[in-house]
């Protein structure tokens, strides 16, 4: 097993002009969806006009909460230009024609971005030392690039992602790709599949990731049987409720973290807010967060607790599989919104800000897409794997 790598959802859209609706429309159809990242692609269109596109579909995932990430293509400039006014982008895409990765990482507030880069043949996946993630391929041609390199096929794909996944680079399958190729793709190592036209074509994209989903969870288990499971993510993504449901099929204890506080001190968590302030409470979950990760369970945590470093660090120790139940922030704050048990949901624009601030650490974390499944729907898929 190689060393640790950035997970990515199993499927990447990717905008084009030749896609329906202008691109920053198709960032939030994929958004909507259920993608939680998206590739903006804008070529061929002017900087002007790409940087219009780009802003509205920034801003718009601001204002929903992060959601969905966005990778930008090819515009180092752009990148710099969204950080300077407050729309620093999640990742940044450069191919080999572009400006270096070691390069840009050194720009003004793209320290933080995580980066990929495409690559076609040895020479190049052995010299993708500074990415995150790598393209790789193109497995077959595609009309929306003419001018790309010769195809490596499935044969190709193998070595190219058994020599990224060797160095914890997260090889993700380029090139011409629909629906049918995410099995075969997966069984030769890529972590993920870049599309264009059959996301755009399709009435029901969602579909496609759940069905690509599921072939991922086949060929990369997100969790060993009998290991322990932490769930994190925002509130109202439902952990507790895909807990339950996974405790039981994989005969493992349940434990609520904010169930055990409430147990613990004796009080709702409306009411340690409101008599400690919420550093107290922060540090009683970690204490109890530490104390459940003793033994094999699954854990669902409260929507602010991956923020703790201590915690993090703790879990990572355990052995535990921690997940991102990776549900859009729309969807949780209509859960949430009338709970008075909620002392943080309050207020729309206050929960998609907190939202919008946990989740880089959330989209760091193997993500589970619900994709309007239900908790028991999800739960034996998750098992499924494991047989």
């Amino acid at each position: 097993m190689g060393p640790p790598m950035l997970p990515l959802p199993p499927l990447l859209p990717i905008t084009s002009v030749r896609g329906p609706g202008p691109l920053s429309g198709q960032l939030h159809r994929f958004g909507d969806a259920g993608f939680p990242v998206v590739q903006f692609r804008g070529k061929p269109l002017g900087a002007a006009d790409q940087w219009a596109e780009l802003q509205r579909g920034l801003q718009a995932s601001r204002e929903a909460g992060g959601w969905p990430l966005i990778i930008l293509n090819d515009r180092a400039d752009l990148a710099v230009l969204a950080a300077r006014e407050g729309l620093t982008p999640w990742g940044l895409h450069l191919g080999q024609e572009d400006l270096p990765l070691e390069a840009a990482r050194r720009l003004p507030g793209l320290g933080g971005l995580r980066f990929g880069t495409s690559t076609h043949h040895p020479g190049e996946w052995e010299r993708a030392t500074e990415c995150d993630y790598a393209g790789v391929g193109p497995v077959r041609g595609t009309p929306t690039k003419p001018d790309h390199a010769t195809p490596i096929g499935i044969a190709g794909l193998r070595l190219g992602s058994q020599a990224l996944r060797s160095r914890g680079i997260s090889p993700v399958a380029i090139g011409g790709l629909g629906p049918e190729d995410a099995g075969p793709c997966f069984e030769a190592g890529a972590e993920s599949l870049a599309m264009v036209s059959a996301l755009a074509e399709a009435g029901d994209p969602s579909e496609i990731l759940w069905e690509s989903q599921v072939l991922r969870w086949r060929r990369f288990p997100p969790f060993r049987r009998g290991q322990g499971i932490v769930l994190a993510g925002s509130s109202g993504a439902g952990k507790s409720s895909l807990g339950v449901e996974l405790a039981r099929t994989l005969a493992l204890p349940f434990l609520d973290l904010d169930q055990l506080i409430v147990l613990r001190s004796g009080k709702g968590i409306p009411r340690i807010f409101a008599e400690q302030g919420e550093a107290a409470f922060r540090a009683l979950e970690e204490r109890l967060a530490q104390e459940a990760v003793e033994k094999p369970c699954v854990l669902a945590l409260g929507g602010g607790a991956w923020e703790s470093p201590g915690l993090r660090a703790r879990v990572a120790s355990s052995g535990f599989s921690t997940l991102w139940l990776a549900e859009t922030p729309m969807r949780c704050w209509a859960r949430v919104a009338e709970d008075p048990g909620r002392p943080l949901a309050r207020e729309r624009e206050i929960f998609l800000d907190r939202h919008r601030a946990r989740i880089l650490q959330w989209s760091l974390l193997p993500c589970i897409l619900p994709l309007g499944r239900s908790p028991g729907e999800l739960a034996g898929a998750l098992a499924a794997a494991l047989d």
